[in-house]
């Protein structure tokens, strides 16, 4: 309680000379105190800001608060929680020299000029001390490098990262700007960087290993970068996640090579078009997400157990992969597989080296001619399971290219005596519609010899299950699960 008074006292601009004082003083710092955290839950500063005229105690009380809040518009609709780019630069103006500022959040038109979003950045780096968010809220998912390289007015917004001494926090959502890290700086309590969109300019590697001391977290994607030396290098003792998605502008001919005691999770999604090269030493890695193609010559992860928490990767073409563990505790595949009789042997082939698992999530492949044959596969593979998530969702395009008739199936491909699974205890399967050909895979599961203590039907969200079908299936799996779970509704044997 006391340090909610210091808090509040110092905060209307007067100087606390002890901690007593009268009565009086003390209720109306308590009224503040209850009422600048009430204003600081609300979305915006300006609904904050227009919340503040319902009491004389609280008017300018806005100022005050730890959090501030904008939704920025070229033209903010009367009464709206947003504001004007003149609004929010008045806000900031106004804003107590006194008070400390530890969030500060801007979702921005992304129409707003560069120098508007310049300013209000070093704002933030004078004024902040926790966590920091700039979000561009109408440039779209896919204005990241691309819309970048091909845009001649996107080029040339570029903005300048100032730095940050006192943010624990930094995340730049959906910009479509150039921005440019610092050369030299250092954000002395950094802890999380994210940043999705845009293209850097500068040293990624430079501004993790020797700029940001205490980093644990740094996730880029939908990101360009510009790699200079040929290579970014990660060289770093406090980072413990690290997650690089969709990154373009690294070569064939360059390498990510990252170096991390702490780093436990780690994920390495289409960089350089999946064909970067990359060296990963982390004894401590826990959970790997690989959506490359794993070549021995070119990637290598060292230093890590031969079985960790979790391996998330694609089933093509990732077969050494596999082979660098001896277990994992949770595998989540995505199938894929090229097209033709040659298409669908190596992608028998490539299951042959599975690592082993007790938990297993299969998506991607949903054409239903071949999804049933590749979990029976899969299941003989995996006799020790005790729970198996699988997703219906259609995301594979093999449909088109291989017909009804195609002659990729071996003759017994569909045989579910030879498939027992006496550990499996749970079943989920998701994206299910109650077609025929979903209830055609259940009853290929259930033909195997199966015992399952819970099973839960997730259905897509344009499906709704009448109790008839549900009750139909239900009927289905009661010889081989105790408990049915669907959205709406649980059977029980």
């Amino acid at each position: 309680m006391h340090f909610l008074f210091l808090f509040c006292f110092f905060s209307r601009g007067h100087v606390a000379t002890s901690l007593l004082g009268t009565r009086a003083l003390a209720e109306e710092a308590t009224y503040i105190c209850w009422g600048a955290a009430i204003l600081a839950c609300l979305p915006t500063t300006a609904a904050a800001a227009r919340t503040s005229v319902l009491s004389s105690r609280w008017r300018g009380l806005w100022k005050c608060v730890p959090a501030l809040s904008f939704h920025v518009e070229p033209k903010a609709p009367p009464g709206a929680f947003s504001s004007t780019a003149n609004a929010v630069d008045a806000a900031l103006d106004a804003y107590s020299d006194s008070a400390a500022l530890n969030r500060l959040a801007l979702d921005v038109d992304p129409s707003t000029p560069v120098p508007r979003i310049a300013h209000w950045l070093r704002f933030a780096s004078l004024r902040h001390a926790g966590e920091l968010r700039l979000s561009l809220s109408g440039a779209g998912g896919g204005a990241g490098a691309r819309g970048i390289s091909t845009g001649h007015n996107i080029r040339r917004r570029l903005i300048k990262l100032p730095i940050y001494q006192r943010a624990t926090g930094i995340e730049l959502a959906r910009i479509n700007f150039q921005l440019r890290l610092p050369s030299a700086g250092v954000f002395t309590s950094l802890r999380a960087l994210r940043i999705n969109g845009g293209k850097l300019h500068g040293d990624v590697g430079h501004l993790v290993s020797t700029q940001c001391p205490r980093l644990r977290e740094l996730e880029m994607s939908n990101v360009g970068v510009v790699v200079a030396a040929g290579q970014i290098s990660i060289s770093s003792t406090s980072l413990q996640r690290l997650v690089f998605r969709q990154i373009s502008g690294i070569s064939k001919k360059a390498r990510i090579v990252v170096a991390s005691p702490s780093l436990y999770y780690l994920a390495l999604e289409n960089c350089g078009d999946r064909s970067a090269a990359a060296t990963i030493v982390a004894p401590m890695l826990a959970e790997l997400i690989w959506n490359h193609s794993y070549d021995p010559s070119r990637h290598s992860i060292k230093d890590a157990d031969r079985q960790i928490y979790r391996l998330a990767v694609t089933c093509r073409s990732n077969t050494a992969l596999f082979q660098r563990f001896d277990a994992v505790d949770e595998m989540s595949l995505h199938l894929s597989m090229l097209p033709g009789v040659q298409g669908y042997k190596k992608f028998v082939e490539g299951m042959e080296e599975l690592t082993r698992t007790k938990v297993l999530e299969v998506k991607g492949l949903s054409t239903k001619q071949h999804l049933g044959p590749a979990m029976l596969h899969l299941l003989k593979k995996f006799t020790g399971l005790t729970k198996l998530k699988i997703d219906l969702l259609p995301v594979n395009t093999w449909q088109s290219l291989c017909g009804h008739d195609c002659k990729c199936l071996e003759p017994g491909s569909w045989r579910t005596d030879s498939v027992t699974l006496d550990s499996l205890e749970e079943l989920e399967i998701s994206s299910f519609t109650g077609a025929e050909d979903d209830t055609e895979f259940l009853k290929l599961l259930f033909g195997c010899k199966i015992k399952l203590r819970r099973m839960a039907i997730h259905t897509r969200k344009d499906v709704s299950l009448s109790q008839e079908v549900q009750k139909h299936l239900w009927g289905l799996a009661r010889p081989h699960c105790i408990i049915l779970e669907f959205e709406t509704m649980q059977f029980h044997r």
